[in-house]
């Protein structure tokens, strides 16, 4: 994977990143405005700027919903808590040179030179207690359940909470952070019971419930939980 940073004067600022996986150029709009062009690996960049200018339009109207759905306040929060670990940070933005965050007791102070690079900042460290706290968590929900994987990954996924390859990894999403101790748990248990079941079947099911009785109303809270994460830590 690699990026490429050109943009022409009349169009819309935007970044490229050349993917081994992509079939077709794709656009993306985070919720700062940001455009990225992921670029196939078998397409020559010579065609970005012509798809880029074709889709104009798009970009600048997606940038407008962008803008009017996520409100800047939500994007550089004051405080933010962590039910799964239930801890609470107050937020302080400063200047500085270098992107970084310090934690100071309950309090996270974040230096930065501009808003979008703040953001990056607070969402690496978002990244680096993910696993600090949900990897060790997921390990030794295995290993009380006698369910083993390969290895673990944090990832930033809008739409999933989590999933299990056929290879044997579980990836987590960083957002579970917010949700309550006992729906994480439910969580593990669900990718754990993957690493016997590759499906969603009846012994699937029946192998969830051994383990978490009431995972059904875990379910539910997963189903409608996303919309409850600040939209700041979904943001990529």
């Amino acid at each position: 994977m690699s990026h490429i940073d050109e943009t022409p004067d009349d169009l819309p600022s935007y970044q490229v990143r050349i993917s081994q996986r992509a079939k077709r150029m794709q656009l993306k709009v985070s919720p700062l405005g940001a455009v990225e062009v992921v670029l196939p690996k078998s397409i020559h960049p010579k065609h970005v700027t012509k798809f880029v200018a074709e889709h104009q339009a798009w970009i600048e109207q997606t940038q407008q919903q962008m803008a009017e759905r996520y409100p800047a306040e939500e994007l550089l929060p004051g405080k933010l808590a962590f039910a799964a670990i239930n801890q609470q940070w107050q937020l302080e933005y400063l200047e500085g040179k270098r992107a970084r965050v310090a934690e100071i007791d309950n309090e996270l102070k974040i230096y930065s030179q501009d808003d979008e690079s703040a953001q990056r900042a607070l969402q690496q460290w978002l990244n680096r207690r993910a696993n600090e706290v949900l990897i060790p968590w997921l390990h030794n929900t295995g290993d009380e359940l006698g369910l083993t994987f390969k290895r673990a990954v944090i990832r930033a996924q809008k739409t999933r909470w989590g999933s299990c390859s056929s290879n044997g990894t579980i990836s987590i999403n960083r957002a579970l952070l917010f949700m309550p101790p006992e729906t994480v748990r439910y969580l593990f248990v669900h990718e754990l019971c993957h690493t016997k079941e590759m499906n969603h079947s009846a012994r699937y099911w029946a192998l969830v419930e051994s383990h978490m009785p009431d995972y059904r109303q875990h379910e539910q809270v997963l189903n409608t939980g996303m919309k409850l994460i600040p939209r700041w830590a979904l943001s990529i």
